[in-house]
């Protein structure tokens, strides 16, 4: 399922960014976030919600998925919204290694695509039922130490490109499902500070509008952001453009005629257990953002429809396939295509990559594709780093060869 989008190019630097903040977060795995000229252009990948069904139990295959393709995409980042791990009746011990899983699976991101979370109610909750005695738990303080280590601030904030991002965490023990105390006053000063941004995006665990969708059992025990109205009153004050929440497993937009110009979405469909049927939104997905100017669209997409494959090597060559199924309105930006060939083929300097597609049987060749990067790697191979032009609907046969003598 696809919300179709306007078409834009992405700029990106790799200067490292100071952003301008009280409150830093920080990215799980680690990766750098670049410094991008305000006004540029940015696209960045929302999701959330990848726990486990329950304690114990791997993390749900989709999410696998889900962070090869955004690894593939390369955003500039990714906000997530909570629920990275299960969580409840957990030890110290299990805490972590669900966190290591994440981290696992977050591997096609590390050092190349910061990812930032708002903390969920299974990463931070206090008054757990479990049958292990209370002190071998890890209620807080001791989630909350966990997830700081990995992710920084509970609640804070970051710029990229002249535009502010707002972390909240909605899951303060014995304050859950609402923002208040010390972190509204710190929210109120930090909309303020940053009321001259090109735009500002706010992300949370706890939904501010639940899905009227949504199975009656989940709903029932998923309450939405108590004081939204008072948060509402507040965001249209300053340049806020959408709120993405997670906590309900499913899709679900309220849109900005609503809401005095500001979108709100629920997207918790990263592998969590769902909460009603798809035509009731309830699929697993991601989203694509993208900022344009003052123009933002928004992309949702059901992983698997985008990926590499390889083709049957031929003599002398080494082949593979990007395919994408995807109905995007305006072609993809794929700045991730990492591929290892048999170092056989030749030195770096001596090999190029060539592309083409179909039209039936017609063949069509795309320019533009290059090997922005060689360097050795281990088992006689060379990784190489494809560039080439932001890809539409289709599939598009890479080949690495040596260069063909002039």
């Amino acid at each position: 399922m696809i919300r179709k989008t306007l078409f834009l190019m992405l700029l990106c630097c790799s200067a490292p960014l100071s952003a301008a903040t009280d409150r830093p977060l920080k990215s799980f795995p680690d990766a750098p976030l670049r410094a991008k000229d305000a006004g540029a252009d940015l696209l960045f990948v929302v999701g959330g919600d990848n726990r486990p069904t329950t304690q114990g139990a791997p993390l749900p295959r989709v999410l696998g998925m889900i962070l090869s393709e955004v690894g593939l995409i390369r955003p500039d980042f990714v906000l997530w919204t909570g629920d990275t791990v299960y969580g409840y009746c957990d030890t110290r011990e299990e805490l972590e290694a669900e966190y290591q899983a994440f981290q696992s699976a977050a591997r096609p991101l590390a050092g190349a695509v910061p990812l930032y979370n708002a903390p969920g109610n299974h990463e931070i909750h206090s008054g757990q039922t479990c049958a292990s005695p209370a002190e071998r738990l890890c209620g807080p303080p001791c989630s909350e130490e966990s997830f700081r280590s990995r992710f920084g601030q509970l609640w804070g904030s970051f710029d990229s490109a002249g535009a502010h991002f707002i972390a909240l965490d909605t899951d303060v023990p014995g304050a859950a499902d609402t923002i208040s105390g010390e972190q509204l006053e710190w929210l109120k000063r930090d909309l303020e500070a940053n009321k001259g941004a090109r735009a500002i995006f706010v992300f949370t665990h706890t939904e501010f509008y639940s899905s009227p969708l949504i199975d009656k059992p989940a709903g029932t025990s998923h309450p939405a952001v108590a004081n939204r109205c008072e948060l509402q009153d507040l965001f249209r004050r300053y340049p806020v453009k959408a709120v993405f929440s997670g906590h309900e497993h499913v899709y679900w937009h309220e849109p900005a005629e609503q809401h005095d110009g500001i979108d709100y979405f629920v997207t918790g469909g990263s592998g969590a257990s769902l909460y009603a049927s798809p035509d009731r939104g309830g699929f697993s997905h991601y989203m694509v953002v993208r900022l344009s100017g003052d123009k933002v669209s928004y992309e949702v997409i059901e992983p698997g429809r985008l990926y590499l494959e390889d083709a049957p090597a031929r003599a002398g060559e080494s082949r593979f396939w990007i395919v994408n199924s995807n109905d995007f309105a305006a072609p993809l930006p794929l700045r991730g295509i990492d591929v290892e060939v048999p170092a056989r083929l030749g030195s770096c300097k001596e090999l190029e990559a060539t592309s083409e597609t179909r039209s039936r049987d017609k063949v069509v060749l795309i320019p533009g594709v290059t090997i922005a990067s060689c360097a050795a790697a281990p088992g006689g191979k060379l990784r190489l780093r494809i560039e080439g032009p932001p890809v539409g609907q289709g599939s598009f046969l890479v080949t690495v060869k040596r260069k063909t003598a002039p």
